[in-house]
C-alpha cells in the first residue's frame, strides 16, 4: 500500500494523502536536490546484468536500510521531468528482480505509475517503507571471483547510497531485535496505561475488556494531527464496519451505546464514551471507554461485568466476566481499528493485543487472601445468565495479539475478531463461537 506522507507532502506542506503526478511536477521544481527518502532516476531500472549488482534491488535495500522513501524515474537529475513510457514499466521483472537480489525480502514495496492530467507525459513511482527487518543484504557478484556471490548492505545517507561497515551492520541488526522488542512494549504500555486509568477511576470490582491497536509504522510526529472531526467520522464508520464483521451473531456493540457523537481532547488524542464523564453526572448504561491516539494508536476499553453483577449471577468471590460483551467489544476494536487507519492513511500492518484486567486487590476478602479469579457467564436472555459447566476461573487472563493486514477486507476483519475473542474466551475452558 502506497504511503500517504512522504518527504514530497513533507517538504511542500501538504496533508496526508496519496501522491499525484501533479505533486511530483511540483516537488521536481520547489525541492532543491535530492534527500535520504527522496531519489530522483532519469531511466527505468534495468534488468540485472551478469557480474554486476542489481542497481535496483541496491536502491530499494538501500531506503528500506535508512528510513524508506521514494524513487521516482522519468526525472533528470536537472530535476526536468523527461518521463518514461508507461507500456515500458516491468513491474513484474522489478518484484522478480528485488526477491532474486536482496535478503531478506524487502516487502512492502509499492510499484505504479502516475500520468499528467493530458496524458503527455508519465513518472514511475517506487514507494519504499522503512523496513522493521533490516539490516537488507543485496546479492551480486564479486570481482576477484566471477562464481563466488557476496552480499553487501547499501544503505542511503543525505543524497547518495553508501555501503554500510561490519560494525555498522552489527548495529543495525541490535536496532532490528530492539524495534522489534519496543513495539511489544508499546502495546503493554498502552494495556497498563489504560488499565490504571479504568480501574483507578471507575468501579474497581468490575472487569475490563481492553484491545490495543499500534500500527507498525506510527504516524511520524511531523504529521499533521487528525482534527476532531476526522476522529468523529472514524468512529462513525467504525459502527458501520462492525454491523457487517458480526453478521448474525447475537449482542448489542458496547461502542454504539457509550459513544456521546462529542469526540473530546486528550493527551495527543481524541477520546469518546460515557467513562470519564462525571461532570455532565452519574454515568448511564454500560462503560466504555475510545481513544484514538495522533500516531494511529487505538484504545478501546469497556466494562464486561456491570451487568452481571446487577442480576446477581451467582459466582461467588470470582468476578464475572459477560462473555457476549467481551466478544462484540472485540468486534468493534477491530473495526475501530481498521476504520482508524483507513482514515489517517496508514500504510502498515497494525499489532493488536486483547486483555481482561481487574482490581484483584478489591475481590480479596481478608488481607493476604488470594485472588479468587475470573469467571465467564453466559448471557441466555437479556439480563439472565448462566455459568458454564466445565468452565474454568483463570485468576490472570493472558493477552492475546494479532497482527492486522492493511485495508483488510470484511473477512479479514471477522477472521482478526474470531482470533482475538478465542484467544481470550478459550482460556476459561470455554468455546468462542463468534462468527
Amino acid at each position: 500500500m502506497a504511503s500517504s506522507w512522504t518527504r514530497i507532502h513533507q517538504e511542500l506542506s501538504l496533508p496526508p494523502g496519496s501522491l499525484t503526478f501533479e505533486m511530483i511536477a511540483r516537488a521536481a521544481k520547489e525541492i532543491d536536490g535530492e534527500r535520504d527518502d527522496l531519489d530522483w532516476k532519469r531511466d527505468l531500472p534495468k534488468k540485472p546484468e551478469e557480474g554486476l549488482w542489481s542497481e535496483f534491488a541496491k536502491d530499494v535495500a538501500a531506503m528500506a536500510n535508512a528510513r524508506g522513501g521514494l524513487l521516482v524515474h522519468g526525472v533528470r537529475n536537472d530535476r526536468a521531468i523527461v518521463g518514461v513510457n508507461p507500456e515500458d514499466v516491468p513491474t513484474e521483472h522489478l518484484y522478480k528482480w528485488l526477491r532474486a537480489h536482496t535478503q531478506p525480502f524487502v516487502g512492502g514495496v509499492d510499484i505504479y505509475p502516475l500520468e499528467s492530467p493530458e496524458k503527455a507525459k508519465s513518472v514511475l513511482v517506487v514507494d519504499v517503507p522503512a523496513s522493521g527487518m533490516a539490516p537488507h543484504f543485496v546479492l551480486g557478484t564479486s570481482s576477484r571471483d566471477k562464481a563466488q556471490q557476496a552480499f553487501a548492505v547499501p544503505a542511503r545517507f543525505t543524497d547518495h547510497t553508501t555501503w554500510l561497515s561490519e560494525h555498522e551492520i552489527e548495529r543495525a541488526y541490535r536496532d532490528r531485535f530492539a524495534r522489534q522488542e519496543d513495539a511489544g512494549k508499546a502495546l503493554d504500555r498502552h494495556v497498563a496505561e489504560t488499565s490504571e486509568v479504568v480501574l483507578g477511576e471507575g468501579d474497581g470490582t468490575a472487569a475490563w475488556l481492553i484491545v490495543v491497536s499500534r500500527p507498525s509504522r506510527p504516524a511520524p510526529l511531523l504529521v499533521p494531527a487528525p482534527q476532531s472531526h476526522e476522529a468523529a467520522f472514524a468512529m462513525n464508520e467504525a459502527l458501520s464496519t462492525v454491523a457487517k464483521i458480526r453478521g448474525d451473531f447475537g449482542g448489542t456493540s458496547p461502542m454504539r451505546e457509550a459513544l456521546t457523537g462529542s469526540t473530546r481532547v486528550g493527551l495527543r488524542r481524541w477520546v469518546d464514551g460515557n467513562f470519564l464523564t462525571v461532570a455532565r453526572g452519574p454515568h448511564l448504561g454500560r462503560l466504555a471507554m475510545v481513544e484514538l491516539h495522533h500516531d494511529g494508536t487505538v484504545v478501546y476499553a469497556v466494562d464486561v461485568s456491570s451487568q452481571a453483577y446487577r442480576n446477581k449471577v451467582p459466582v461467588a468471590l470470582h468476578v464475572p466476566v459477560e462473555v457476549s460483551v467481551a466478544q462484540n467489544g472485540i468486534c468493534d476494536a477491530v473495526a475501530l481499528a481498521h476504520e482508524s487507519a483507513r482514515t489517517r492513511h496508514l500504510s502498515s500492518s497494525s499489532d493488536l493485543v486483547a486483555a481482561i484486567v481487574c482490581d484483584s486487590d478489591s475481590h480479596r476478602d481478608l488481607p493476604g487472601r488470594r485472588f479468587p479469579g475470573f469467571m465467564a457467564v453466559l448471557e441466555e436472555q437479556r439480563g439472565f445468565f448462566r455459568v458454564p459447566k466445565g468452565g474454568r476461573c483463570p485468576v490472570a487472563v493472558r493477552q492475546t495479539p494479532y497482527e492486522l493486514a492493511p485495508l483488510a477486507g470484511i473477512a479479514e476483519l471477522r477472521a482478526a475478531a474470531q482470533s482475538l475473542a478465542s484467544g481470550l474466551i478459550n482460556q476459561f475452558g470455554i468455546e468462542s463461537h463468534l462468527i
